[in-house]
């Protein structure tokens, strides 16, 4: 029987990856929201999803993405749904389970799921408004000639 490893580095995360999007791309329920809809080119997702999940689950990456702002455009052009969340972890999940066993693959299935629920729950919102500042408040924090 063969042992299979728990995720150890950026290399793994990169697997991790691509053996996902290699069945989420095909996947009747999510290729639409991934090719038709958010018309993700895969080679340029990589880097930043797996900075994303190198952060995540080893603190050694940077990962400066807007990732709930971006799923929000994709939600008002094609409603990510309960299903569709479901689905995603469950790929998620027998692509982890297929390659990798371990701590650290337990941690990426229980983010995965922290994930899913939160974007579910702010998807499921309208976005809270940034209150304004008065002009006044405006004028004096601007640096310049003000009166």
């Amino acid at each position: 029987m063969d042992v299979v490893p728990d995720l150890t580095d950026r290399r793994d995360v990169d697997r991790l990856l691509r053996a996902f999007y290699g069945r989420a791309l095909v996947d009747p329920l999510l290729r639409p929201v991934f090719v038709d809809v958010a018309h993700m080119d895969l080679e340029e997702h990589l880097p930043r999803i797996g900075d994303f999940w190198e952060k995540v689950l080893f603190n050694t990456a940077t990962y400066d993405g807007a990732a709930m702002q971006v799923h929000r455009r994709l939600h008002r052009a094609h409603p990510l749904t309960a299903e569709l969340f479901d689905r995603w972890l469950e790929l998620w999940d027998d692509t982890l389970t297929e390659h990798f066993a371990g701590q650290v693959a337990d941690a990426a299935r229980a983010h995965a799921q922290r994930i899913a629920a939160a974007f579910l729950r702010n998807l499921a919102e309208p976005p809270t408004p940034r209150p304004e500042l008065p002009v006044t408040s405006l004028a004096r924090a601007v640096p310049g000639p003000h009166a």
